[in-house]
Formats: structure tokens, C-alpha cells, sequence
């Protein structure tokens, strides 16, 4: 009996990418909390005291941080990856352009190794989305 199998969809695809552009938007967004209140009353034999107590309540805004990078293989292919972050300085470092990264593609993921903050620093893995693969312009 011979059994054949699909390809696994475990097995990553190893390559060399090149940074050539990064950006990085701020999407602010407003969060809006209740107003609470507290009404005290006393009574009186011939009046009724109410004292009412309000607290909370404001609008705080937030931000939401995205990191675009495009990256070409040495296989002539461009990718334009994606990164989010709610802190400023949590997951938006970007990756200079002009160098080179090992990196791997699983699924609709593509996984970089760098270094935090420069070739001095950390090595790390980064997680983008991949967000469009095309063949690099001419």
C-alpha cells in the first residue's frame, strides 16, 4: 500500500529579506465612562434634605500604533508587512532600511529576526501580518 501526503502546513519557508520602507500611524480613539450618582436623603418632620453625589464619567483617549514595513527576498519578491501595538514604543521599532534579516513565512505570517534597538542590541523575532506578496517592480 503507498500513502501519499500533502505538504505540512507546520513546515515554514526560510528566506532573506531586504528592508525598503517603513511608516508608522497613530489611530486615536475616544473611551467614554458612565457618569454614577448617589442620592442621600434625610426626613425631617416637616421638610425632606437630599443631597445628590455625582462621580466618574470623562472621556479618556486612547491610541492604537501601526507599523507598515516593506521588505523584498532575494527570490525578487515584495512583501508589505504589518504590526500593531497599543503602546508607542511596545512593537513599533522598525527595521532599517537597506539592511537584511533572516526571516520565515508560516501561514499568513512572516517572522523576522532582528536585534532590538540595532545590531547591538537584543536578538528578537518579530510577528508582522503579511498584508500583499508581488513580484518586485521593475
Amino acid at each position: 500500500m503507498v500513502v501519499l501526503g500533502a505538504p505540512s502546513a507546520a513546515h515554514a519557508q526560510k528566506l532573506t529579506v531586504v528592508t525598503v520602507s517603513h511608516h508608522t500611524q497613530e489611530y486615536d480613539y475616544n473611551v467614554t465612562s458612565p457618569t454614577n450618582s448617589n442620592t442621600n436623603c434625610n426626613v425631617y418632620s416637616s421638610s425632606v434634605n437630599c443631597n445628590t453625589t455625582s462621580y466618574g464619567g470623562g472621556t479618556d483617549t486612547h491610541a492604537i500604533y501601526t507599523l507598515t514595513e516593506v521588505v523584498r527576498s532575494t527570490e525578487g519578491i515584495q512583501y508589505t508587512l504589518s504590526r500593531t501595538a497599543r503602546w508607542r514604543w511596545s512593537s513599533t521599532d522598525w527595521l532599517n532600511d537597506g539592511e537584511s534579516f533572516d526571516a520565515e513565512i508560516k501561514g499568513k505570517h512572516m517572522y523576522v529576526k532582528c536585534r532590538k534597538g540595532g545590531n547591538q542590541g537584543k536578538k528578537e523575532t518579530l510577528k508582522y501580518d503579511i498584508l500583499d506578496i508581488r513580484p518586485v517592480p521593475n
